[in-house]
């Protein structure tokens, strides 16, 4: 058995250096370029462990006028799922339910697309989740919760300054 660890273990380093030969030597034309779908779909992730912005379905809840500096209101709904697993033996899961706010033309900021306020709030979103998870040794979904909307809240409202965002958890 043995052997075959090693031998397994020298094709797949055959294969990586194959694999990075082959990427050094492409020219710009070889490699087709993103599709508008594949470059959204990438900007949504936040990275490992992290929250994508398509959990934040943003929606117009009032339009906007486009009267005075600022105006209109979008929110989303998400259910996000927690694990604590910072205890070796045994791990804690729970589900938080957050609805988000924000407008949709800041005076600052200019217009929130829906796409720019998912995004935002998912980067804010995996921040407060560390944020929040570290701030105590065990945590209940009862008491969790409302400390990581505050949190989330907050993180908005730092990432965009000033912008109003609302978070509240359910």
């Amino acid at each position: 058995m043995v052997r075959a660890g090693k031998r397994w273990f020298a094709w797949m380093v055959a294969a990586c250096c194959a694999a990075v030969s082959a990427i050094a030597q492409a020219a710009p034309g070889d490699v087709e370029e993103e599709t508008e779908e594949v470059a959204d779909a990438e900007s949504a992730f936040v990275g490992a462990g992290g929250f994508s912005a398509a959990y934040f379905p943003f929606v117009t809840i009032v339009a906007d006028d486009g009267a005075g500096s600022a105006g209109g209101w979008q929110s989303a709904m998400a259910v996000l799922n927690f694990v604590d697993r910072r205890n070796l033996f045994s791990s804690n899961a729970w589900v938080c339910q957050v609805v988000v706010g924000m407008p949709i033309r800041h005076s600052v900021h200019g217009v929130i697309t829906p796409q720019r306020a998912a995004t935002v709030t998912a980067q804010a979103a995996t921040s407060a989740s560390s944020i929040v998870m570290k701030s105590q040794l065990n945590w209940l979904r009862a008491t969790y919760c409302p400390a990581f909307a505050a949190e989330l809240e907050a993180q908005l409202n730092m990432r965009m300054t000033r912008v109003g965002a609302r978070v509240n958890a359910q």
